[in-house]
């Protein structure tokens, strides 16, 4: 949003929020709020009202871009879709997963009947023609960030833990297996008691727990390796793309993923198996490899601010909008 790229940007609360609210301070951002949400279990049918007021303020011809399709901006996409068709409007959709549920299949049809797309997967489920899939947005302040001089066999899963994310159980087993490497954990897991019995017996797996930004950030630049450990059989990993990737290469950190990932063409990252016994193969080669081989795989924070900064998006976005079907 402090991109750049819209004329104005209005916001609807969850369906949980409710009370009053204080108005924003911004005049480019505006909160679209109900007076039904100082109301308890009228909050649910709020967005309705605040589609209505969004519909009002959008003029024929403009162009609009949704952060995701869900149920509280699915009326506003039909109201336009049928009052004002010369309004064109766009997604970005940054946070699917596939279900089988009739509401989520809807959500997918309005995202496929978009104008345009902005994806971070190119999974066959998105069919928009005008569209482009960006893996993520990275910030055009000119920072330069901590490289990596000495490769340290040290690895950082982080963010959520559950096993269709992270494969933390088989990290944990194949860590045990490696005690010459280091494995750093960051973030909530889904059991902590487990964790403990593991750090408990074996040094090198060292778990942080909730831990704030900064210190994060302390952890990530001390850490060569940036371990994006996501189960590929899992239908939501072909749909999305881990923002800790973009992150960690934009903060210079070599990448090992269980998924191949075109999107990153270009940039040099390990791949590895997500068998317990194919992943302590490949990491061990990896450690195994001379400094001057694996640096090659680190320090890449250039090519991803030119490819993926703000600049970049604004340009695809104005592409986007000025297609002609």
């Amino acid at each position: 949003m402090t991109g750049g790229g819209f004329d104005k940007v209005y916001s609807i609360m969850p369906l949980f929020v409710s009370g009053k609210m204080e108005a924003f301070e911004d005049p480019d951002n505006e909160l679209v709020y109900s007076r039904l949400r100082h109301y308890g279990p009228l909050r649910k049918i709020a967005p309705l009202f605040e589609n209505f007021t969004l519909f009002s303020k959008i003029s024929k011809n403009d162009s609009v871009w949704y952060y995701n399709c869900t149920i509280l901006n699915a009326f506003l996409i039909v109201l336009l879709h049928l009052f004002k068709p010369s309004v064109k409007q766009n997604v970005i959709l940054l946070d699917y997963t596939p279900c089988d549920k009739m509401i989520d299949r809807f959500f997918l049809w309005l995202s496929n009947h978009m104008h345009g797309m902005i994806k971070l997967a190119d999974s066959p489920l998105f069919t928009v023609k005008n569209s482009v899939c960006l893996p993520g947005v990275v910030p055009d302040d000119g920072k330069e960030y901590p490289k990596v001089q000495n490769v340290k066999k040290e690895f950082l899963i982080s963010g959520a833990l559950g096993d269709n994310i992270s494969m933390l159980s088989m990290l944990l087993d194949a860590f045990s297996q490696m005690p010459e490497l280091t494995l750093h954990i960051t973030g909530k897991a889904p059991d902590v008691k487990k964790v403990k019995e593991y750090i408990s017996k074996y040094k090198n797996i060292i778990y942080h727990g909730m831990v704030e930004y900064d210190e994060y950030l302390r952890i990530l630049h001390a850490t060569p390796f940036l371990l994006s450990t996501r189960d590929p059989r899992y239908p939501e990993n072909q749909c999305n793309f881990p923002s800790k990737v973009i992150e960690a290469l934009l903060h210079n950190r070599i990448i090992v993923s269980t998924i191949h990932y075109p999107q990153l063409e270009g940039i040099k990252y390990f791949e590895v198996g997500t068998d317990i016994e194919e992943f302590i193969k490949d990491i061990q080669a990896i450690s195994r490899a001379a400094d001057d081989d694996l640096i090659q795989y680190a320090n890449q924070s250039s090519i991803v601010k030119e490819r993926f900064n703000v600049r970049v998006w604004n340009e695809w976005m104005k592409k986007i909008e000025e297609y002609e079907n």
